[in-house]
This record gives structure tokens, C-alpha cells and sequence, in this order.
């Protein structure tokens, strides 16, 4: 879908806009703006003095923001939060336009290195890595789904040497940064007065839904897995409906919860469309701030307490090599002066899905929807566009034993109705080639479409951020690291096994036909529905769930892989810590935004902990 920025008042229209010639139309929109203003970008008067911080937080992200909110509520501390990119655009606040932004100036656009193992069948060979550069981050372009993941995964956090990690202890961050609004909740278990609005997705009233949440739920239930109201009170397996990171119909992204309500908090100050180049470290190997770049300016901004880096799984170790802080061959490679030789980068875990299954509505008559039409919807009532389809129902099944609370597998499901653009543009943004593309849009204008996208959840690959220059500029070399141990494999060929289990069931084939992709040139020689064949369906079609973790893995001292310790703190730096999706030692069991909020939410209580010499505070 084309881009939605430029619908406000005074600006100039593009894009979507050029349909909207009706006058109700451009009323609509107008009256439509959302008003919340983001705090005021500060940068230039930044540059232009020489302004020391007490605490600065590197990446304006889901962590990053509701870090530095929580910091500056101690009066007394300044802190400066900067991010690379933006204020979120208005096309952000609109679900249901959540492809519009991959590929625009709000995504660092990154590409995987080739790979012989994975992706064959995309463009160039090449899986790309949307990641959110602007403010929010990724909550101000991802799919707003709210899953915390296992409580096992966090119980595993800690029995691999982190202290204060489990389940129990992180709980009540999750309810912390909650504000919940949604009947599917059960009480106790969310909270109800923090920054992140937590509500369940408007429904659609105009588009003629084939397959609904209902038909899923009885197509999964005939084989034997329960519907689960809520899988964040305990429930590990089963099929349910998540809430989103909405409100009315709005995407929240944590700079509108956590930065626009304290915008004019005095304490806090914000640089926008910044890059921070390298953080400082002196002879003592005590971090004192950092060096930014912005209009061509070079600018070192001191921190008199620490430096926090919250900018993800990518950038983040990408700024400690640069730093001097990485693994000590790979930065001699670049004649960086090594300040402490740690693993950084290494760890690299992602939750990858199986794109090439799709379910084939059979009835034969549709009703088409305009783009004008679900503009509408959406404007007058907040449907449509205000929803993920059936994005937010999803499975989370065990391939080997049902009845078992460890998931190998989410199934995520997507809905393509006739004629809409929907499935052109999702498989653009896995970079699929045009002439794949045309194939499934063909199918897509006679029939409703679902795809039913395997993904896995614990994977034993691992891949490695690397450094391409020394230039901070360049994008790191991102090396996936998908499908290099078979194990991988293995869960998926079971994943796909069931998927042809749940196309054999009478739910199933009362209502549709299973269809799938095929690359344009592997393949073909093999006999199906054999392992062999799978396999090669796998390393043709994986993608990335937009969910990389774990290069600044969070570990004992004595675990030699791990970059900090249970406080987020930088082996062998002082003033230094990170604090997002990077420190997991392990991927959790499900998507990721929920738990990096999470670890942003906890880490402000580790540093205040650390600093103040009783650990309670006024807020402003």
C-alpha cells in the first residue's frame, strides 16, 4: 500500500491521498489527525552547547522509551534520550497500513548476508530485516501483537546464570507496563495502570470474511488443541486471540505511551534524526558519553553517570565494535583499538516462518472492498484498517506431543481478501520475486486467501552481526545464521506435516483447498511429500519474523559468550549497559516487542537500585 504520510492539515498530499478526492473524504481525514505531540526534537540545541547528561539512552525504541521515561522521574537526574530516526508518520497509527512503513525512511532496511541455506528463493537471494528507525522503534511499525511469551523461557534466563530473570521476578514488569483493556484478560494476571495500552483488535464489519477466528478455533480444536482465552495467565499450547498494542483502534507505540505523556517534562531532553557514531570510553575504561553525528556535525555529549544503549539487536553491537568493545580478532581486522574483547554480535537468534502455505477460500462469490471504502470503515468507525484480520489468532502447538506445554511451533495466520493489494504487498516485503508474486495475485483475484505461516519458536541456529567498515554509517553485515543446525529442519518438516493434518480435517475441507508456493526452480526434481522435498521448501522460503535477539548475550562471568551481566552491565566498562531485545541469552517463545518493553521497564529499576541510596522516588 502506498504511503498515507501527508494527510494532515497543511501538508502536501501523496501517496493514498491522491484517492481521496472526495471532500467528505479529506474532511474525514483531517478530522482524523491525532494531535499527541511527541516531545519537542532538542537536537540542535544540543549540538550548539555543551550540555552534560546524567544518563544517556541510546535508541528511542520499545526499550529505549520507556527507559527514559522511567530514569527522568527521579527529578534530580537529566537524561537524553536519542534516536536515528523520526516522529512516527500518521500511516503508523493505522494497523491494518502496517506494510506501508517497511521500506520507507522509517526502516533501517537491512539486508541479510547470501546464503546457500536459507532464502534461495527471494530476490538476490536475500531475506531483508525491516527494523523501526524512527521513534518507537519497532513498536511504531510491527504488527502491535501482545504475547509475553513462556514462562519457562524466562525460567531458563535464569537457570543459565541470571539472577532476578525468572518468570515470577519479571511478571511484574509485565504488568507494570500494562494498561489492559480487553474482556479476554483475566484480572489478575495484567495490570491496569501502566503506559502501554493493551485492547483487543476492532473486528471487521464490511469485508465479506471467508475464514474467521471461529473457523480456526473449531479447525484446530478437531485436533485436539484447546482454545485459550488468555496465554499470558499460564497457559502454554493451545489456539487463542491476542490483544494488541491498540487503543480505539490506534496503534500505541511506547513513544506515544511512555514519551508524548511527559513531553514537557523539564529533565528530559531528546535528539531526533541522530546518529550516535561511538560511545566514549577513557583510559580507565569508564564510559563518559558519546559522540554523535547530525547535518554533517560531529558532536561528544558527556554522561556523568552512564551510557545506556538501547538500540536493538543490529545497531546495538554494532556501536560496541565500533567502540572497541567486540571480539578482539574482528575488530584488529578494522585497526579498532580493542577496549575490552568480548563476544559481541555472536548469539544472533530469530524467529523465522514458512511463507509458502496458503489456504484457498472456496466459495464462490466475494464481496470486493475499495481501499476508499476501508478508509472510511476505519475513519467513521475504527474497523477494518483497525484490525489485524486474524493476524492476532494464532497457535502454539507442540509438533511432537500436543498435549506438551513446551511449543516448538507458532502458527501465525494472515488474510488476503480479493482484490485488495494485501498479498502483493506482504511478499514484496519479503523481497519475493515478481514473478512469484504475480502467480499468488492472480489466485488472489477469484479467492479469499489465508496463509497459515509455521514459525519457529526455539531455534538451535544461530548466526553473527559483524562489522562491514569502520564507517558507522554503513549498515553491519548481518549473517542470519537460519537453518545451519538440521534440528531446524527437522521442526519444521513436523510443522509442515501438520499443516497438511489440519488441510485433512472436516473443518478444513468443508471450506477450502491448501495451496502452496513453489520456487522457481528447485525443487521440482524431487518426489514430494518427502523430507527431502520439505527441506528444500524450507531453505527456499524461510523469512524472518522481524524477532532477532541475543548479540549482547546477557551471562554469568563465567559463561565466555556473554557480553553483561543480570544488572545489563557491559563486561569490563564501567558506566555502561544495554538494555533490549540483545541481552536474551535465549529467544523467547513468541513475539518479542511485550518482553523488550519489559527489559527496558526493568532495567530502569536495576539503575535506579544502583544510584539512588533508597531505592524509592517521587515522580513528577
Amino acid at each position: 500500500m502506498e504511503s498515507f504520510n501527508g494527510t494532515c492539515p497543511n501538508s502536501v498530499s501523496t501517496g493514498l491521498t491522491q484517492l481521496l478526492f472526495s471532500q467528505l473524504i479529506s474532511t474525514l481525514v483531517n478530522s482524523y489527525c491525532d494531535h499527541t505531540v511527541y516531545p519537542a526534537d532538542q537536537s540542535e540545541e544540543i549540538i550548539q552547547t555543551n550540555n552534560e547528561f546524567d544518563f544517556i539512552v541510546v535508541g528511542a525504541g520499545s526499550a529505549g522509551s520507556a527507559l527514559a521515561n522511567r530514569l527522568s522521574e527521579i527529578s534530580s537526574w537529566k537524561v537524553l534520550l536519542i534516536e536515528a530516526g523520526p516522529d512516527p508518520p500518521i500511516e503508523s497509527d493505522i494497523p491494518g497500513l502496517v506494510h506501508s512503513l517497511l521500506g520507507s525512511k522509517y526502516d533501517w532496511k537491512y539486508k541479510v548476508e547470501k546464503s546457500e541455506k536459507s532464502c534461495r528463493s527471494m530476490v538476490d537471494k536475500q531475506c531483508l530485516w525491516p527494523r523501526g528507525k524512527v521513534l518507537g522503534g519497532c513498536s511504531s511499525i510491527n504488527a502491535l501483537i501482545y504475547v509475553r511469551g513462556n514462562s519457562n523461557d524466562y525460567d531458563q534466563w535464569e537457570s543459565m546464570g541470571n539472577p532476578g530473570w525468572n518468570y515470577e521476578n519479571v511478571l511484574k514488569y509485565f504488568k507494570k507496563l500494562e494498561f489492559a483493556n480487553s474482556e479476554s484478560m483475566e484480572k489478575e494476571a495484567h495490570g491496569y495502570e501502566g503506559y502501554v495500552h493493551v485492547e483487543d483488535f476492532q473486528e471487521a464489519d464490511i469485508t465479506d470474511v471467508k475464514f474467521n477466528k471461529e473457523l480456526l478455533v473449531k479447525l484446530y480444536g478437531e485436533l485436539g488443541l484447546p482454545f485459550v482465552e488468555d496465554m499470558s495467565a499460564g497457559q502454554k499450547s493451545g489456539i487463542t486471540t491476542t490483544p494488541g498494542t491498540v487503543k480505539n483502534g490506534v496503534r500505541w507505540n511506547t513513544a506515544k505511551a511512555y514519551l508524548a505523556p511527559i513531553k514537557g517534562r523539564k529533565n528530559l531532553s531528546v535528539m531526533k534524526e541522530t546518529l550516535v557514531t561511538k560511545v566514549l570510553i577513557d583510559g580507565n575504561k569508564k564510559a563518559y558519553g558519546v559522540e554523535v553525528f547530525r547535518d554533517n556535525v560531529h558532536k561528544k555529549i558527556i554522561a556523568k553517570k552512564e551510557v545506556i544503549l538501547t538500540a536493538g539487536a543490529v545497531n546495538s553491537p554494532q556501536l560496541l565494535m565500533l567502540s572497541g568493545i567486540g571480539p578482539r580478532d574482528h575488530l584488529k581486522d578494522f585497526n579498532i583499538p580493542l577496549i575490552n574483547d568480548l563476544k559481541v554480535g555472536y548469539n544472533l537468534q530469530d524467529h523465522i516462518f514458512l511463507i509458502n502455505f496458503m489456504a484457498r477460500n472456496t466459495a464462490k462469490e466475494f464481496k470486493e472492498v475499495s481501499p476508499l471504502d476501508l478508509l472510511y470503515s476505519y475513519l467513521t468507525k475504527r474497523t477494518e484498517l483497525g484490525s489485524m484480520g486474524i493476524l492476532d489468532t494464532m497457535a502454539f502447538v507442540n509438533t511432537q506431543n500436543m498435549t506438551n506445554d513446551h511449543p516448538d511451533i507458532q502458527i501465525h495466520h494472515f488474510n488476503h481478501p480479493v482484490k485488495t493489494n494485501i498479498l502483493p504487498d506482504y511478499l514484496r516485503t519479503v523481497n519475493l520475486p515478481e514473478k512469484l508474486i504475480e502467480k499468488y495475485v492472480k489466485e488472489n483475484e477469484k479467492h479469499y486467501l489465508i496463509h497459515f505461516l509455521p514459525t519457529l519458536l526455539k531455534p538451535k541456529s544461530s548466526g553473527r552481526i559483524k562489522l562491514k567498515s569502520t564507517n558507522p554509517l554503513d549498515p553491519p553485515k548481518i549473517i542470519s545464521g537460519y537453518l545451519t543446525e538440521y534440528d531446524d529442519i527437522k521442526t519444521f518438516i513436523r510443522s509442515i506435516k501438520f499443516i497438511h493434518e489440519l488441510a485433512n480435517t472436516e473443518v478444513f475441507r468443508s471450506c477450502c483447498e491448501l495451496i502452496e508456493i513453489q520456487p522457481l526452480e528447485e525443487c521440482r526434481d524431487l518426489e514430494q511429500l518427502t523430507d527431502e522435498y520439505y527441506e528444500c521448501l524450507i531453505r527456499n522460503f524461510v523469512q524472518t519474523v522481524y524477532h532477532p535477539v541475543g548479540t549482547c548475550k546477557m551471562g554469568p562471568k563465567s559463561d565466555k559468550d556473554a557480553v553483561v551481566d543480570a544488572r545489563l552491565k557491559v563486561y569490563g566498562v564501567e558506566g555502561l549497559r544495554v538494555a533490549d531485545a540483545s541481552i536474551m541469552p535465549r529467544i523467547v517463545s513468541g513475539n518479542t516487542n511485550i518482553p523488550v518493553i519489559m527489559i527496558g521497564e526493568k532495567a530502569a529499576d536495576l539503575i535506579k537500585e544502583d544510584w539512588l541510596d533508597e531505592f524509592s522516588h517521587t515522580e513528577l
